[in-house]
């Protein structure tokens, strides 16, 4: 039987791994992202970003609402909008950078920084 590594293993698996001292016990955690780690799970997928002419955007829970902001907090685009998978459309608007808040059926609302080519 051919022995691997647990470092070798953790990148294999994309997990990470947590020393427990003095003893040196690992335990082997699954893939996480910064959100998950902070008890929250990634709501959105913004792509593609930097945008040109469309706006693809993808969750895990339904969107009731899409809000594109102009940095100086003027609102451009509002979408009512229904599902977890959405298209907002800014073929229209300058060149810059934006904020896209998306408000969720539930309440929550997250926000991301969106470039515009």
């Amino acid at each position: 039987m051919k022995k691997i590594s647990i470092a070798k293993l953790s990148l294999a698996a994309g997990c990470m791994i947590m020393l427990h001292w003095p003893r040196a016990n690992a335990t082997i955690l699954p893939p996480q992202e910064i959100d998950s780690i902070a008890g929250n799970s990634r709501s959105v997928l913004v792509y593609p970003n930097p945008v040109m002419a469309s706006l693809n955007i993808r969750s895990r829970k339904p969107i009731q609402q899409l809000i594109l902001y102009a940095m100086d907090g003027r609102t451009i685009k509002k979408v009512a909008s229904c599902g977890k998978h959405n298209q907002l459309y800014v073929q229209d608007i300058k060149n810059g950078a934006y904020m896209l808040n998306t408000i969720f059926e539930d309440g929550t609302r997250t926000s991301k920084m969106i470039i515009k080519q």
